[in-house]
């Protein structure tokens, strides 16, 4: 019996043994994956003009005179983890004024397109649906910047409505130049 016992112990123990992994797993870093947004902007003093140029976020004081953008990202099916960002390499030129805090809303629909582009006028836009983040949006002179502004579940359309605070009526503004390597931008599948 008391052989029986102490072969029992040492096999029990060699199943634990190989059971063990050899070295320690070597764990890649995953890239992840970066989307960039069409950028379509609406005019209250234009309540019917499509087709405006440029991520342009105003409102004069009386919150007159209010200009919102819309960034729409198309994201694969399948993907995980989208999280909107704004990046800007060091020194990017962002203009600002006033009360720049912009508020940034889901949408009840996505934006609507013509041959000509994001054919969507400020009678004619998606409406804000909920408040979803806050970012100002600034650039730092010597190194680059990426501003976290909220993580969701993926869709294939994911469209956005970015405005001056509604709770404010003072005069405020913020512009920038969108390009595929500054401004808004949707990472996913990291």
């Amino acid at each position: 019996m008391k052989n029986f016992l102490a072969a029992t112990i040492v096999l029990a123990s060699s199943v634990f043994v190989s059971a063990t992994p050899v070295g320690s797993p070597t764990l890649n870093a995953r890239a992840c994956s970066t989307a960039y947004p069409t950028i379509a902007r609406v005019d209250s003093a234009q309540p019917v003009a499509s087709y405006l140029p440029g991520f342009v976020v105003s409102q004069d004081a009386g919150a007159k005179n209010k200009q919102d953008a819309f960034a729409e990202f198309a994201i694969p099916a399948g993907s995980y983890g989208c999280s909107l960002e704004a990046y800007f390499p060091a020194g990017y030129p962002i203009s600002s004024s006033g009360k720049a805090q912009v508020y940034v809303y889901s949408t009840d629909k996505p934006l609507s397109f013509s041959p000509r582009g994001s054919d969507v006028s400020w009678d004619y836009s998606p409406q804000a649906v909920s408040q979803v983040g806050t970012v100002t949006f600034t650039a730092d002179p010597a190194a680059p910047k990426r501003i976290f502004i909220n993580s969701f579940a993926c869709q294939p359309k994911m469209t956005y409505r970015f405005s001056i605070s509604r709770d404010s009526t003072a005069a405020g503004a913020v512009s920038f130049q969108q390009t595929n390597g500054a401004g808004l931008r949707m990472t996913y599948n990291c």
